[in-house]
């Protein structure tokens, strides 16, 4: 639990500090000005979210992503595709940040509790990833190849900042890596503290503290015999179908933090809540990110918002769910 936490709080940390000096913003705009029709401009935004999940997590992919396409579409006068690519994107971060342990708190939690190396967990992630991103670039293709004038954006990084962040950010990785202990975080946050606080006070701490709670309340219930036994029994049934489908209720972070005492099957499981990212709009924290988002640029049509993101993720849903509990029969996963 220590080195979950420690790795989450290192992780959000840095990225703010990486976020407040223009570093991401910087490398999107340079993509984003080379992009000269509509369909490559939703396919790059689209990928572009997709790439950033798998190193800073859906949640900051999104935070900072949506707000540079909002922008991006307004100028080159695409406002009309903002809907679809919000929802394309949340898909794309969901989706995408399963292929690393540190693209979202759920790998990152399941890493460390079943204590699977890098090679374990990109094999178990290689084919619902593969499928994922097949199935995004197929989503993205009916948006026509209209052209648009490049647009370029005034952005600019702090590049010696930017280095110190990135080292940082490495050293991140490598205690999710367990390549250095977790009181290596400790150093991180002391050298924020110096170099940039206020990225400290920019740290999702709700986050943090139901993660916290939620190991608690794990703890608990497997010290319950009729409860560890009837959860076992459930999960035992189809780890991955039951975890996708509870998430869609519980939200994927909570589900496994729940369900990874009383079940062995860690690569079903692991999948499972990756999968059961996308569906409803509280599948992933990620998600309510977006539809925050788009509520408050488009605030008389979240209704909308709403049909076409249940639509689209519902899609997502079921074709993966079918995908994967086939790979699982095949003994693939």
């Amino acid at each position: 639990m220590l080195t979950t936490l420690t790795s989450v709080l290192c992780l959000l940390a840095v990225v703010r500090a990486l976020d407040g000096v223009h570093f991401f913003g910087a490398v999107a705009e340079r993509i984003v000005e080379l992009l000269r029709t509509r369909r490559s401009l939703v396919l790059g935004l689209v990928l572009l979210t997709l790439l950033a999940s798998m190193l800073i997590t859906n949640d900051m992919a999104l935070l900072t992503l949506l707000p540079l396409t909002a922008v991006t579409l307004r100028v080159t006068g695409n406002d009309d595709l903002l809907a679809y690519t919000f929802v394309m994107e949340t898909v794309a971060a969901n989706l995408g940040g399963m292929i690393t342990p540190f693209g979202s708190p759920q790998n990152l939690y399941l890493y460390q509790h079943y204590a699977l190396g890098i090679g374990d967990f990109l094999r178990i992630m290689a084919l619902p990833f593969a499928a994922s991103v097949v199935l995004i670039v197929l989503a993205c293709l009916p948006v026509r190849r209209t052209p648009h004038e490049p647009v370029a954006f005034p952005h600019r990084m702090a590049v010696g900042r930017s280095l110190l962040y990135l080292a940082l950010f490495a050293a991140t990785v490598a205690i999710v890596l367990r390549v250095l202990p977790w009181w290596a975080g400790i150093g991180v946050v002391a050298v924020l503290l110096v170099a940039d606080r206020s990225a400290l006070l920019k740290v999702d701490y709700l986050l943090l503290g139901v993660l916290a709670l939620f190991f608690v309340v794990a703890e608990a219930l497997a010290r319950v015999p009729s409860v560890a036994s009837a959860l076992g029994e459930l999960l035992a049934h189809d780890p991955l179908l039951v975890s996708a489908l509870a998430s869609q209720v519980l939200s994927n972070v909570p589900t496994a933090v729940l369900a990874a005492p009383f079940t062995a099957e860690h690569a079903q499981l692991l999948v499972g809540v990756n999968v059961g990212g996308v569906g409803t709009v509280v599948a992933s924290l990620a998600s309510l990110i977006a539809l925050r988002q788009y509520a408050a640029l488009r605030p008389g049509e979240t209704a909308t918002f709403l049909r076409l993101f249940t639509t689209v993720n519902v899609v997502f849903l079921l074709v993966l769910l079918v995908l994967t509990r086939g790979a699982v029969a095949a003994g693939w996963i």
